[in-house]
């Protein structure tokens, strides 16, 4: 039995198809004045002030303008990092005056008064995360990042020839080849960190969930927001552990505050403006800054280590707060990343957020040369650095020090009594690596009489051929089932077979559904492309615009999913690379009673947008269902009473070919 996947797509109108081009304009050379002359005369025109009935909140328009006009805001040109308390305040109070504009047209004439006052860094950022919350701009599209700001994302050699190519004005094509050299072993992974894919998906994950977002304040809740963090992240690293396997690797280690980084980074990349990232070299160790030492993340590890072993956090108010129960990971993933729900971030820190800030600045720690943020302090370039994995490695170790001390699951929580899996299929699975182009017409200065020339750099990345995988049940009854889909290694590095209290640490869920069984057999199939963990690839905005002046035109619909989601990880990356002679995993199903588990009253097929897994819920949906996040392998596994009848498991190989 197929399941009719929901998409929630409809016919733009063009109330909607003008907002979307005035986004993708907003966007478009953010480096430069607004281009568009009706939107530079209404930003010029515009004066906030006499307009504060307009807002919700005018307090921060208030601020912002003071801010402006007092010269105290981020120049345009600057650098802008989230991690930085100033720059973070100062694009807070561009999100609070876009998203609190009590309509559209105030919504667009604050982005117009923006664009050319407010630095693009801090622009672009506010007006995305504003645009994904707003109500009445559900369903836009935002450019990829990588197109509005390459830099980021392409390294300096590219930059480079594409300026040569562009005052030639010639068309070009410019390969780009990733960070180190075959004698650095972790450049064998640098594929997969370096992916632009990977790295929007990171990026749109934190401007879904801002560790800044105040839920009261905005209204907009955040649903097991901490869960989350805990769990994207866990997944990001068992993905990257498959893959160092796949490529003669060990595990990631985790790193430690008081020992040696062994393994330096060179990013390759340079700002627009402001100089080179810097590059770490080997054996460094961290250093303090001004205000944030060493010792204060080792004592913050080890309070939070107390809280764990105490099963209960401290609050501000003194009173402990229990983590005995399946919300506990929810509230640690507040305090260790931390958000602004943090239960008492004075005694518990940022880890999470600090030790981004302190690999950033581990090469310049006093500010001594004046050297800019590290790729560490951005969302959208963190991945590239393999420190990124082994800090969320050090950081997940603390999470499952809390999971392990939760009981294990009984067979009456695992069991689906009725339902049996009978047989589970699974499709060839072979990967492959292809060419994909990146749109550079943002990274290059120009002026209005020259023609923009087609300039693109062109990269390697991962793919795996469309498979279908069919799990075929018996029930006793109709039911509605939760499917939750894993794929995990079967041998560790030493080519030994892993024990599945082990492995359950590096399962990577590759699908989670729901749908129906009917009373005797049932054959459930499923496509690779309708994943709930991935989105695919992203419309480049040249086609985004093509497709928005034909509709405007009435050649042609443009089709808008209200639920539309930019985080997800890329549906390339489903599947690990694996080797070329072929890779044995192990591919796990369990199927549970939705009934029992169901949390919103939409239809069983609702997707929230395809990337549920990773990326929750927007849109004031709440999580779909109340499991713990990696049921069945979030906690600690007795393998002799571990199976039930509702499970299946084959192990299947991964074959990984040159071309496909």
């Amino acid at each position: 039995m197929g399941l009719v996947k929901y998409t929630g797509s409809a016919s733009a109108d063009k109330d909607f198809l003008v907002k979307q081009r005035q986004i993708l304009r907003l966007c478009n050379k953010v480096h430069e004045p607004n281009r568009f002359k009706e939107q530079a005369e209404l930003g010029k025109n515009y004066e906030p002030l006499k307009h504060l009935d307009k807002y919700k909140h005018p307090r921060s328009v208030k601020t912002l303008v003071k801010y402006y006009n007092s010269g105290l805001t981020l120049p345009r040109g600057a650098i802008f990092t989230l991690f930085n308390d100033k720059h973070r305040e100062q694009m807070i109070t561009v999100f609070e005056s876009l998203f609190f504009a009590q309509d559209w047209d105030t919504f667009l004439r604050t982005a117009c008064w923006c664009r050319d006052r407010v630095n693009e860094g801090q622009f672009v950022y506010a007006l995305s995360v504003a645009v994904l919350h707003r109500e009445d701009t559900r369903g836009i599209v935002l450019p990829p990042p990588y197109e509005i700001y390459p830099h980021l994302f392409v390294n300096s050699e590219v930059i480079h020839a594409a300026y040569k190519a562009k005052m030639r004005q010639e068309p070009a094509i410019v390969r780009m080849n990733f960070t180190g050299t075959i004698r650095n072993p972790e450049q064998r992974v640098a594929y997969l960190g370096e992916d632009v894919g990977m790295n929007a998906h990171h990026s749109h994950w934190h401007m879904d969930f801002p560790f800044w977002w105040k839920q009261q304040e905005y209204g907009v809740e955040k649903d097991r927001k901490g869960e989350l963090f805990y769990w994207m992240h866990h997944q990001l690293i068992a993905r990257f552990d498959l893959e160092r396997l796949s490529n003669d690797l060990p595990f990631v280690e985790p790193l430690s505050w008081e020992d040696k980084i062994v393994d330096g980074f060179y990013p390759q990349t340079t700002y627009r403006v402001g100089g080179e990232f810097p590059a770490r070299p080997d054996n460094f160790e961290f250093q303090d800054l001004e205000h944030i030492k060493v010792k204060d993340m080792v004592d913050y590890t080890r309070r939070i280590r107390e809280a764990i072993s105490q099963m209960a956090v401290v609050t501000k108010s003194g009173e402990y707060y229990s983590l005995n129960n399946t919300k506990g990971i929810n509230t640690l993933g507040e305090i260790m990343e931390p958000s602004f729900d943090s239960k008492h971030p004075e005694y518990y820190g940022a880890l999470h957020n600090y030790g981004h800030i302190m690999l950033g600045q581990i090469v310049d720690p006093k500010g001594k040369f004046n050297m800019p943020p590290g790729v560490m302090e951005h969302f959208e370039t963190a991945t590239r650095d393999p420190a990124f994995f082994r800090l969320h490695k050090y950081i997940d170790n603390l999470f499952k020090i809390h999971k392990d001390l939760l009981p294990v699951y009984t067979h009456e929580e695992l069991d689906f009594p009725g339902l049996k899996v009978v047989d589970l299929d699974v499709d060839v699975l072979q990967t492959y690596l292809e060419d994909f182009d990146i749109d550079l017409l943002n990274a290059l200065d120009d002026t209005q009489e020259l023609d923009d020339v087609e300039i693109k750099a062109r990269v390697r990345r991962l793919n795996h051929q469309p498979f279908t995988f069919r799990v075929t049940v018996s029930s006793e009854k109709n039911a509605n089932v939760a499917v939750r889909v894993f794929l995990g290694p079967k041998y560790d590095w030493f080519g030994v077979q892993i024990p599945l209290n082990e492995k359950r640490l590096y399962m990577v869920e590759i699908d989670k559904f729901y749908t129906t069984v009917n009373k005797g057999t049932t054959v459930i199939e499923r496509k690779s492309s309708e994943s709930s963990v991935t989105i695919p690839d992203r419309e480049t905005t040249k086609v985004l615009q093509k497709k928005v002046e034909d509709a405007i035109q009435g050649n042609g619909a443009f089709l808008v999913n209200k639920d539309v989601r930019h985080c997800g990880y890329p549906d390339r990356l489903l599947l690990p690379k694996g080797k070329k002679d072929g890779m044995p995993f192990t591919f796990y199903v369990i199927v549970t009673d939705f009934d029992k588990e169901k949390v919103n009253d939409v239809p069983l097929d609702y997707n929230y947008g395809g990337s549920i897994s990773y990326c929750g819920t927007l849109a004031g949906h709440k999580y779909p269902d109340n499991k713990p996040m990696g049921f069945p392998f979030d906690r600690r596994i007795d393998e002799d009473h571990f199976f039930t009848p509702n499970m299946g498991q084959k192990e299947v190989t991964i074959s990984f070919k040159e071309v496909p």
